[in-house]
């Protein structure tokens, strides 16, 4: 064929475009699924009538719900609805563009997206603007420029609007590592600022100062010896909490040497703080044990990260082991956290966590397992004095704890076709608090004691199950003992090759509680039939005779399913209050796509 400038332009374009789409992750940008579009639609409707009270709920509702998410080449565009008797909502999520071509070892992001670089540093904050993660061999690289936060106005004729007021945020950071046979190596740099003249004006009883941020962190993960390996990662970070303030060579540093000096000129307003992550482990044959140390200093605050929990100190402790093949799994964690590091509050709380997991499975149809936990809170105030009188209080002690037991028994039997399951479940939990009365007492507890069996019968070819169980639950705290027990049966079947199916269920509680020397009783029958009918999903195929092939023509799959519901609820005359009934009806429709 000869090439016209025509033809060879349009070959040349074709090339570069092919060259490009590889070079692209055409997966991943979705070229290849071009526009595909998917969601449900529903419509159901409720009918309330009640005997005895007066009605809890309108005695007729109906809704309409749908939702439509459009995938164009890879960007997800979802739209929500729902229309109702009772009020109208109307959602449009999509207020947000993103953009992450990748290739072999090599990813961008434009548009809005979020990174980490570490958990102290920048850490999934999000922003408007570029980024980039380069993965050679074992090196590893990240950068980022963008918009954190958008200036927003304020609004002096409404007060609400100073709540949300902000100046506009930019920052860039980045990141590098070398990773080699599980050891790796990093070091972050992330810099915030915002910009003074991003809003007009600031009211003078506002509270809102344009800041600036500087955080680095450096991380080691090393393996010391065949089995025992260590990390560690320390962090910086350096806020300038007013940008307005004069500029001086001293700051909140106190004359100590201060090497972010030239690129973050220090003032009264400048705070720093450091966070410190490090852990050692060994790992064995049959057990591991880890050792793991936190301190992140009282007001850490970097502008790349939304929340940190800060002003703490964690040390913990976490063995585990595995005997006679994993047939018996036992872990613990022992832990001890405290806050008030800088002794500046008047209240200072520290917490100790201690728990425990034993699993045995003794053969194929057995499993036991076991928890145990103890949570213990305390807290020590220190009242603020008057400087012109002494306060016999010199402090008060505070302690809270929560203790808790729970137990399962599991044993499961039975061929292919019929298979039976029998669980017991029992569960005990101690809260309280361990502060002493003013006559010596010790302080009163609360007890709560759970209990569940179960059996469940299961004929998988007549796709037939029903189960039968029971509860038993004393919640016994002071003043008051309350006592809840009942039986439950329920059964299900599938008919019409699965696509028809029925439920049915019914319990009966009954509720003793005594407060006062006073008795109550209260039963609660509850019934209620569901059914749910589901046909084939239709494929809009191409009709024979057409000359369409699958190839040019995309299937469009929708799934149907009819549900029904009637559910009664009978609960008996108790001290002061009829007995009354509800009946409760759902018809619903829905379409999925």
């Amino acid at each position: 064929m000869k090439l016209n400038p025509k033809n060879l332009a349009l070959l040349l374009c074709c090339t570069t475009a092919s060259q490009w789409l590889q070079a692209q992750a055409i997966d991943e940008l979705g070229i290849k699924k071009g526009v595909t579009i998917s969601g449900s639609v529903s419509a159901n409707t409720v009918a309330y009538a009640a005997s005895g009270i007066d009605s809890r709920r309108d005695p007729f509702n109906w809704f309409l719900s749908g939702n439509l998410n459009i995938n164009l080449f890879g960007y997800n565009m979802p739209f929500t609805f729902s229309y109702s008797n009772q009020g109208r909502h109307f959602a449009q999520p999509f207020n947000r563009f993103q953009f992450a071509p990748s290739y072999k070892w090599a990813r961008g992001y434009f548009g809005n997206t979020s990174m980490t670089f570490s958990n102290y540093t920048l850490a999934g904050h999000m922003f408007n603007g570029v980024g980039v993660e380069l993965s050679p061999g074992k090196w590893r690289m990240a950068a980022m420029y963008g918009t954190l936060i958008k200036a927003v106005p304020f609004d002096v004729t409404n007060k609400e609007s100073y709540n949300s007021a902000a100046f506009e945020r930019k920052g860039f950071g980045w990141k590098a590592g070398y990773e080699d046979k599980g050891n790796s190596y990093s070091l972050c740099f992330f810099r915030a600022k915002d910009d003074v003249n991003s809003i007009p004006f600031v009211p003078s009883d506002a509270t809102l100062t344009p800041r600036e941020n500087m955080a680095v962190a450096v991380a080691v993960r090393q393996t010391l010896f065949k089995r025992v390996f260590a990390d560690v990662e320390y962090s910086v970070s350096v806020l300038n909490r007013d940008l307005r303030a004069a500029k001086s060579s001293e700051d909140s540093l106190q004359g100590g040497y201060n090497f972010f000096k030239k690129v973050l000129s220090p003032s009264a307003s400048t705070v720093y703080f450091d966070a410190l992550q490090a852990g050692i482990g060994y790992t064995g044959g049959f057990y591991n044990l880890q050792f793991r140390y936190e301190r992140v200093a009282p007001g850490y605050t970097t502008l790349g990260a939304y929340n940190l929990v800060n002003d703490m100190r964690n040390i913990t402790i976490a063995p585990s082991v595995q005997l006679f093949n994993n047939r018996i799994q036992l872990s613990g964690n022992v832990g001890i956290q405290e806050n008030n590091l800088d002794k500046t509050k008047t209240t200072t709380t520290r917490r100790f966590v201690g728990s425990g997991t034993i699993g045995f499975i003794p053969g194929q149809h057995w499993m036991f397992n076991g928890t145990y936990s103890n949570f213990t809170t305390y807290t020590r105030i220190r009242p603020v004095r008057d400087p012109y009188f002494t306060n016999p209080l010199d402090s008060l002690n505070f302690y809270q704890v929560n203790t808790s037991y729970n137990g399962v028994a599991a044993y499961q039997f039975g061929d292919k076709t019929v298979r039976h399951a029998i669980m017991l479940t029992l569960n005990y939990q101690l809260a309280g608090d361990a502060q002493p009365t003013q006559t010596g007492e010790a302080a009163p507890k609360s007890n709560f004691y759970t209990a569940n069996a179960g059996y469940t019968f299961n004929q998988v070819q007549k796709d037939l199950s029903l189960t039968a169980g029971g509860n038993y639950y004393i919640q016994d705290v002071p003043g008051a003992r309350t006592y809840f027990t009942g039986p439950s049966v329920s059964a299900a079947k599938g008919l019409l090759n699965k696509k028809l199916r029925l439920n049915a269920t019914s319990t009966y509680n009954i509720t003793r509680t005594t407060m006062n020397n006073v008795t109550s009783h209260n039963g609660v029958w509850n019934n209620s039939l569901q059914a749910s009918f589901t046909p084939q999903a239709q494929s809009a195929t191409p009709p024979a005779g057409t000359g369409a092939t699958g190839k040019t023509n995309k299937k469009i799959t929708g799934r149907h399913s009819l549900n029904a519901g009637v559910n009664y609820l009978k609960q008996q005359a108790v001290t002061n209050q009829n007995g009354f009934s509800e009946l409760t009806v759902t018809v619903g429709y829905n379409f999925s796509f």
